[in-house]
């Protein structure tokens, strides 16, 4: 009598989160410069996790071409400079290079972009 409560319950719940799905809409997530400049700071403060990571890497971001470029760049790096340290990303010293070069320049768009709409 349990097991039928339960299937019951878990039918009621999943039907009521796709009914909230169906008119507020699915979840998404939107990656925008901000949030790729966070991770790299992280990356370089050696405290971003590889899920973290992967999330970046994996997802095309086609908002944005200029930050799917970035995405690219930094999956392309991390073929031959990233290392796994404890579950956290960790680059070697050429990978920490290009990655604060590519910060550098995200920051600079940030900028130009905050003055802009000053």
């Amino acid at each position: 009598m349990d097991f039928i409560i339960t299937v019951a319950l878990i039918f009621c719940v999943v039907m009521l989160a796709l009914l909230v799905f169906r008119y507020v809409g699915l979840p998404v997530y939107r990656v925008e410069a901000v949030n790729i400049k966070a991770l790299l700071e992280s990356v370089l403060a050696e405290t971003a996790t590889i899920a973290d990571w992967d999330v970046f890497v994996g997802m095309p971001i086609r908002h944005d071409p200029e930050l799917d470029k970035i995405r690219q760049q930094c999956a392309m790096l991390a073929e031959s400079a990233l290392s796994e340290r404890h579950g956290l990303v960790i680059f070697n010293s050429r990978g920490r290079e290009e990655l604060m070069q590519i910060l550098d320049g995200l920051k600079r768009e940030l900028q130009a972009l905050e003055h802009n709409h000053e």
